[in-house]
């Protein structure tokens, strides 16, 4: 497929097991507990019985993130902690839970002129610090409360970016950064619920090592591509 020359070209990359191998969300709360403060960790059994409840659909997303932030983190974070726990937590998993094909797509993505964009449901604040970390040039994820001093707060302002919530912050990104509807879009994720945010791309990628994902992608008309394979195995402009 060919692209304008002045077509503005973005890579949309998800987070949780795409860029990186393991999901963020708990291991950042259990990592900053443990941080800030050990005697936090006496809850998880609070917490596995909101991730129950989870798991049984009497509450969504919206609920459960945001019990699951206070538990471990108190009802809020100073800018300061939050800047610093961020910054920490991205040096330990960046680079060493990048899949070595996820690495190879960022750098080519880059190299053939496409602006790296984050979609992810985590946090904004520390995906905003893994992104960073990845030379990455903008990031969409879950924004939090802030109170007036600044302080991240447990509550999540707006929607959980997730399924059809990310396409719409991505849509709102583009008409935004790719006026017109010029623009080549490439997209990764390692999930279903990314279906509307890969209905945006010009090149929809399914990441994944299990055979039910090539059937899958092939299903939807989107590519099978494994970040654990070598490096050689990713599309080309």
């Amino acid at each position: 497929m060919t692209t304008p020359a002045d077509a503005l070209r973005i890579a949309i990359y998800d987070l949780d097991r795409t860029v990186l191998r393991t999901p963020t969300f708990t291991l950042f709360l259990l990592w900053a507990a443990w941080t800030r403060a050990p005697a936090r960790l006496l809850l998880l059994p609070l917490y596995a019985a909101l991730a129950i409840g989870y798991a049984l659909r009497l509450y969504g997303r919206d609920r459960f993130k945001p019990a699951a932030f206070r538990l471990f983190l108190g009802t809020h974070l100073t800018p300061g902690e939050a800047d610093g726990l961020a910054a920490r937590f991205a040096g330990w998993r960046v680079p060493a839970d990048v899949p070595p094909g996820a690495g190879a797509a960022i750098a080519r993505d880059r190299d053939q002129g496409f602006r790296l964009l984050m979609a992810t449901a985590a946090p904004e604040f520390y995906a905003g610090a893994i992104a960073d970390a990845l030379g990455f040039d903008a990031v969409l994820a879950t924004r939090h409360r802030r109170d007036a001093n600044g302080n991240w707060l447990p509550e999540i302002d707006g929607h959980n970016c997730y399924g059809a919530e990310k396409a719409r912050r991505i849509g709102e990104w583009l008409d935004a950064n790719a006026p017109g509807g010029t623009s080549h879009v490439r997209a990764y994720s390692d999930h279903l619920s990314d279906a509307p945010m890969f209905a945006l791309a010009t090149e929809a990628w399914l990441i994944g090592r299990k055979a039910k994902l090539t059937a899958i992608a092939a299903e939807h008309g989107w590519q099978a591509l494994d970040f654990e394979e070598s490096p050689e195995a990713q599309p080309c402009a």
